[in-house]
């Protein structure tokens, strides 16, 4: 599945603004928005399984289904994903939650931090496998305003946390991550993808979130969204869809 990065991320930097560290034009406004979506889509899954000697890989597509949700302000971004699949004949569910300040809303150039917490449960036959990451972020905004585009290059550190009926194992790990936003009348879009830089693995990782809304009102519109994660017992690409409510 890793192969696959070398043909998404040419397609969704063109067409798709990340749940862990996203910046839209909702943030223009004054005070708080709120915005809520229900998903649906598929999820394709890849597991590998390891019992002392032995190691099983197993690939599946199945359907899945996600509620986002998202409270903006002009110098804060909160987002939370809530989702779950039913793959391998295995239930899989998670939510990423992930906070983003920014210190000037306006200025063309400014600065993030932020931090978020991953958790990825799969409960396979033969036991459970957990993915726990705490993460945090900091970089630089630019903000090209001729081209509605916003750009954020970021480092940042997750200490992930895998258990697994063979053993736990921990990975921390340096992130190096891009954020690209772009918003035009009622268009918004955009994608972010880190690299994760293991220090306690020979195995790098890849994320890559990205998604794009279309507005038919003020108020609502349709949500589309792609997901690719990589980690050391499970690696999985989604697309999901659904409608939107700004309020």
């Amino acid at each position: 599945m890793k192969r696959l990065i070398g043909w998404c991320m040419p397609i969704l930097l063109v067409l798709t603004l990340s749940v862990s560290a996203g910046e839209t034009t909702y943030g223009m406004h004054d005070g708080w928005r709120f915005i809520v979506s229900p998903l649906a889509g598929v999820d394709r899954n890849e597991m590998t399984v390891r019992q002392r000697d032995t190691q099983e890989t197993m690939t599946d597509t199945g359907p899945m289904y996600g509620l986002f949700a998202m409270a903006v302000h002009p110098n804060w971004v909160i987002n939370n994903f809530l989702f779950y699949a039913d793959v391998n004949n295995t239930d899989v569910w998670g939510n990423l939650l992930f906070a983003n300040y920014y210190a000037d809303a306006k200025a063309a150039l400014t600065w993030n931090v932020g931090a978020g917490y991953l958790y990825h449960e799969i409960r396979p036959d033969r036991g459970k496998i957990k993915v726990e990451v705490p993460m945090v972020k900091a970089g630089p905004v630019f903000r090209v305003q001729p081209l509605r585009l916003s750009i954020n290059p970021y480092m940042g550190y997750a200490w992930e946390q895998v258990s697994t009926p063979g053993g736990d194992q921990d990975n921390d790990s340096i992130l190096y991550g891009l954020t690209l936003g772009w918003h035009w009348r009622m268009l918004q879009a955009g994608v972010n993808y880190y690299y994760q830089d293991s220090r306690d693995l020979d195995e790098n990782f890849h994320t890559l979130r990205a998604r794009l809304v279309a507005l038919v009102s003020p108020h609502w519109g349709i949500l589309g969204r792609i997901d690719y994660m990589e980690h050391p017992t499970t690696d999985d690409l989604s697309f999901l869809a659904g409608p939107v409510f700004v309020f």
